[in-house]
């Protein structure tokens, strides 16, 4: 009984102290600076998705980690990791279900008697209206196409059509309008289509839509909504922007709704449901969860670690790098452009989601604005794009997985190379890569650090096969031509940047060979009394 005590003092009640505070806070401000005050331009996405599940995180390792360390098991790193996991689930999840409902419930509905009063109507996201003349004469269009879906097997087509609402017809011959009736089309075909059976089926969907258009009543709507911050709504501004006979300088994107306004609303009770929900699944790991004994607990690693080594790297004889925690997020001796690399991809990608851009992919017009590498563009005088392009990425799995590889190759290499080779040979096999890919894709849009990635495991394998004879180098060299090899084979498959991947992998092999004996000699000065005389690195 005293031990279940210690266990509900210790775990339980912090949990739901810190679920309840993180809950209340998070809608609390959410409600307050983006709705109520509407001070910032954010992806809605982001603010009820991936902003909670994102900042969960801090609770869970600054207040609720620690603790976990006095519980007792047989393997304590995956029993920690994983309690992390539910603890961050069950802080997030309640919180999801709050933002879907605070956005409903908090949204205004403004009875109005024609568009041109909606200008004037501050704080309102939810609109009726008298009068009103939708024209169908001179529609904004943006027109746009992404390959989508968990092996890019998706090949998704869209139409993005904004009406201007005026008070009455007579208006058309107006200049300005600022209220527009937003339409949406789209049709998903195979990826693994032909490019003339992708243009062939693009062209059906265009005839498609347009017969939809056609024939499509505009005023069998319930209520309006504004188009909320996302990447929906940078693609209708632009067909704002696109339309030649109106001006718009403060525009307001609508979006028609068909259901009663009271049933848009999520009940709370998903939210306090959810949140019961997870909190019971912790009291029951913390029921039959066992707490170490006072020694166990009390028992602390040297500074250096359980796991800790002063080996040195060896260029000729590479070593597994010891295990440090936290180790390949931060700067340190030896290894400081990689985490800088990393920093600067997930800034900008962090930067273009605060923009409302998007979350999980964004528009082709959009990552041209911001350097992407487009062939018409860069042989005319645009060359910087073969750099920018490295550092943007096409939305959240595409950044995820190339951040993933440059650490892998990063804290390889740099400890081994050096910070300055590696900053170095990475734009070089970026540039290198960029430009393979102008020269095969005449009309396509490229972003990503993957060829400049490529480039660094091009330059491992030079290194780890004039070590052949070591297992580890072997054993490592296996694993890179595995994973260079799956995702070339892989990038057959349509979607991927093929071109740039072996432009960068081309680059690194070159760079590897060239670099290598600097390298070697440098280490054999640094640790000439730790070599015996008998043998040899070669």
């Amino acid at each position: 009984m005293n031990q279940m005590k210690e266990k509900f003092r210790i775990f339980v009640w912090p949990y739901l102290i810190v679920a309840l505070g993180y809950l209340l806070l998070y809608t609390a401000m959410h409600w307050l600076l983006f709705i109520k005050l509407d001070l910032f331009e954010l992806d809605e996405e982001l603010l009820k998705f991936w902003l909670p599940i994102a900042l969960a995180w801090l609770p869970v390792l600054f207040w609720l980690r620690p603790s976990l360390r006095k519980l007792a098991s047989n393997n304590p790193e995956r029993s920690e990791f994983i309690l992390q996991i539910v603890l961050w689930l069950g802080l997030a999840l309640p919180v999801i279900f709050a933002q879907h409902y605070i956005i409903g419930a908090t949204g205004r509905l403004s009875a109005l008697n024609t568009p041109t009063e909606i200008s004037n109507q501050s704080g309102s996201r939810y609109y009726t209206l008298q009068r009103y003349y939708i024209d169908k004469n001179y529609a904004g269009v943006v027109n746009d196409a992404a390959i989508t879906g968990r092996y890019n097997e998706q090949y998704n087509m869209s139409l993005y059509v904004v009406l201007p609402m005026l008070d009455k017809p007579g208006d058309t011959a107006a200049s300005a309008c600022n209220t527009w009736y937003a339409l949406y089309f789209s049709k998903t075909v195979s990826n693994d289509l032909s490019a003339t059976a992708k243009e062939a089926a693009y062209r059906q969907f265009l005839d498609e839509s347009q017969r939809k258009f056609d024939t499509l009543s505009l005023n069998n709507f319930t209520y309006l909504e504004k188009v909320p911050y996302g990447d929906s709504r940078s693609a209708y501004l632009q067909a704002v922007q696109d339309n030649k006979h109106f001006s718009s300088s403060r525009p307001v994107i609508l979006q028609p709704r068909f259901i009663t306004f009271a049933a848009h609303v999520t009940s709370p009770l998903w939210t306090i449901l959810v949140f019961i929900a997870c909190f019971l699944i912790w009291v029951a790991i913390v029921v039959y969860a066992r707490l170490k004994s006072p020694a166990a607990t009390s028992f602390h690693f040297p500074a250096g670690g359980p796991h800790y080594s002063d080996t040195a790297e060896d260029p000729q004889h590479p070593v597994p790098p010891p295990v440090q925690r936290n180790s390949l997020l931060k700067p340190h001796t030896g290894y400081k452009v990689t985490p800088v690399l990393m920093y600067i991809n997930v800034g900008i990608y962090l930067l273009m989601v605060m923009k409302g851009m998007g979350v999980m992919q964004f528009r082709a017009a959009d990552l041209l604005e911001w350097g992407a590498n487009y062939r018409p563009y860069t042989v005319h005088g645009e060359w910087w794009r073969l750099l920018t392009s490295t550092f943007l990425h096409g939305g959240l799995i595409h950044l995820a997985s190339n951040m993933f590889g440059l650490v892998i190759a990063g804290a390889f290499l740099e400890p081994m190379i050096g910070s300055r080779r590696l900053l170095i040979s990475y734009l070089v096999a970026g540039i290198v890569a960029s430009g393979a890919s102008t020269l095969w894709h005449p009309d396509t849009v490229s972003v990503g650090a993957s060829g400049a990635i490529f480039g660094l495991f091009g330059i491992c394998i030079p290194f780890l096969a004039k070590a052949y004879h070591n297992e580890y180098a072997r054993r490592q060299l296996f694993n890179i031509l595995f994973l260079v090899g799956y995702n070339l084979v892989w990038g057959l498959s349509g979607g991927v940047d093929n071109a740039a991947h072996i432009g960068g992998l081309v680059a690194g092999l070159i760079t590897g060979l060239v670099i290598h004996p600097a390298v070697k000699k440098e280490y054999l000065a640094a640790h000439k009394e730790e070599i015996p005389e008998e043998e040899t690195l070669d």
